[in-house]
Parts: structure tokens; sequence; C-alpha cells
């Protein structure tokens, strides 16, 4: 809230700022040119044109421009624009008539006074100027809006995945793995206790850690890790994973649970109780930079959409896009005759 408060005082202060240097443009400059002292009625004049440009100027830039040109109407806001010209027109017209302008400037400057024109050239230049203004701040208001907007629903959305997919993983993994362990009790009671104290971290992360945009790498590898161990409880002999941890020399931020989805599909995709099988996750840090590579024995066939638990691949894919749009590159493809299934992930980190 104070932040706000502060960004609607500066841009108070701006405005008033540049009313203060047209005004200083159109008032008083002029006289320290001229080196001449000047009627009231050049005063009287000026003031009141200025007076008009702020109304056309927040007219157009609070109303007609966001209700009209924004809008599509674009036949009513040339007809405003117009209207605002003609009423600047007759505004000086009639000024100059009230005051008898050209005689009382032709008296002060000792000069004929000159002929009545059509057209007010000053007082057309500055209106077109002032609605040309007004109507460019309004279309950069509104693009940042949009921004803004697009950014928030960006955030929102991904927000919602993340939610998503910690909803998907905490009924169907924990209850399995629950299961796995309670099983576990009755022939190694230690191995039980351990997965149950990675299990119970692995919630802790869920609950806690993943609430912010961005969370440890270090966290996420442990919590990858703890994932990994826990779905080894359930494989049979003809299965086999291998898993490369990197050892890091410095911990880095990531979006939560970006890197879980690859693994669970692997899991999902590549284990059999019949056929030999053989799940590779190899994680690897250097230089800021982030590699994951899967690969799996494919067992069945899966859908081009690349669809896989949780979340999916696909909205996977789009978290990535959104928060590192230029700091990753993804390849997944089907090698050996469509039997290997590998993701490859690079990934900058912050």
């Amino acid at each position: 809230m104070e932040k706000a408060n502060r960004r609607t005082l500066g841009i108070i202060f701006t405005h008033i700022l540049l009313w203060v240097l047209l005004g200083f443009t159109l008032l008083v400059y002029p006289p320290l040119s001229w080196g001449i002292k000047l009627p009231a009625a050049f005063w009287i004049k000026h003031a009141s044109i200025i007076i008009f440009f702020v109304v056309i100027f927040y007219s157009n830039y609070l109303l007609f421009t966001p209700k009209l040109l924004f809008r599509n109407k674009r036949l009513l806001f040339i007809v405003w624009l117009l209207i605002a010209l003609f009423f600047g027109q007759g505004l000086a017209f009639l000024l100059e008539r009230w005051l008898d302008f050209q005689v009382v400037m032709a008296n002060a400057r000792q000069r004929p006074p000159k002929h009545e024109e059509l057209v007010d050239g000053f007082t057309l230049m500055f209106s077109l100027l002032v609605l040309g203004i007004s109507t460019t701040v309004a279309a950069v208001r509104q693009w940042q809006q949009e921004a803004r907007l697009k950014d928030e629903l960006q955030k929102q959305q991904i927000a919602s995945e993340l939610s998503f997919l910690k909803a998907q993983i905490n009924p169907h993994f924990f209850f399995n793995t629950l299961n796995n362990i309670y099983a576990l009790s009755f022939s190694d009671v230690e191995l039980s206790r351990e997965a149950l104290h990675k299990l119970s971290r692995m919630m802790r992360y869920l609950l806690y850690e993943t609430a912010q945009n961005e969370t440890s790498l270090l966290e996420e590898l442990k919590f990858l890790k703890d994932h990994i161990e826990l779905m080894e409880l359930r494989l049979h002999a003809n299965n086999q994973v291998i898993y490369t941890e990197p050892v890091l020399s410095h911990d880095y931020k990531i979006a939560p649970m970006l890197l879980l989805p690859f693994v669970e599909n692997a899991f999902k995709h590549g284990i059999s109780a019949t056929k030999a099988s053989e799940i590779r996750i190899e994680v690897s840090v250097k230089d800021q930079t982030l590699h994951l590579k899967v690969s799996n024995t494919l067992q069945e066939k899966i859908s081009s959409s690349l669809e896989g638990s949780g979340i999916g691949l696909q909205n996977t894919k789009r978290r990535l896009n959104l928060l590192y749009p230029d700091r990753h590159l993804l390849t997944i493809n089907k090698m050996a005759n469509d039997t290997i299934y590998q993701v490859d992930l690079t990934l900058i980190l912050s």
C-alpha cells in the first residue's frame, strides 16, 4: 500500500512539473525574450488557453481514449478530436474579441495590429500536441496495465499448476509409499523407519518449501533423491535405477518441483513386473547451469502429447517457458527403435 501511494504521488508530481514547464514556456519565457511589459490581456488569454489544454488533456487521457479508441470506436474518437480542436479555436476567438487582444498587444509592442486570422495557429498547434501526448500516455498506461495483468495471471496460473502438482502427488504417491513401508516393517524395521523419515521430510518440503516461487536447489535435489529411493521400494528384481547426483559447491535457486515430473514419468512408463527395465537419472551442475538427463526403457506406448503423471510434461514445458523463457533447453526423444525414452534438460539457474 505504501509503495502504491509513493507511486501515485510520484505520478502527480510529474504531471504538475510538466504543466509548470508548459506554463513557463507559454507565459514567462515570451516576456523575457520580448523585453516588454505585457498587458493583462496577454496573461488572461494564455492562462485560459492553458486551462483549456489541461481540460482536454485529462478528458482525452482518462475518458475518451480508453472509452472510444481502446474499444475500437475510432470514428467517435475522431469526432471528439475535431470537437476539441473546434472548441479551442472558438475559445481563442472569443478571448481575442472580448479582450480586444490584437489591438492591446499591438500597442504594447508599438506595432500595427495584425489582421484577424480564421485559425489561431498557436492554439491549434498546442491543441494537437496536447491531444497527441495524452493519447500516447493513455496508450502506454493501457499497455502497462495489460502487461501487469498478464504477468499476474501467469503467476497465478503457475501457482495453481504447482498446487495441482502437489495435490496429485500427495494422495497417489504417499498412500502407495505408506503401504510399501507398512509391508516393509514386517521384514526390515530399520529400513522402514528410514523410509518413513524420508517420507516425512518430503511432506515437510511440500508444505513449506514450495510455498515460494523459488526454492533451494539443494533442497529440491534432496526431495528428488528421497522420491527416487522411496519409488525403489516398489521395484522388482529385474528393475534397475541408476541415479547420479551432483556435488554442489554453491547453492542456487530453482522453481520448486520442476524436475520431479520427468522422474515420475520415467517410473510410470519405464517399470515392468515381468520385463527387464532400466532407469537412468543424471543431474549435474556446472557454472550456474543445471543439466538433467533421464532415460528409461519404454514398457508401454505413450501418446504423442508426452503427458506423464502429475501435471504432465506438457505443463512442465509451459512452466519452463514462463519461468525460464530464454534460460532453458529441453529435448525429448525416443531412441533404439522406440524402446528408450530420453529427456534432456539444460537450465540456467539464478
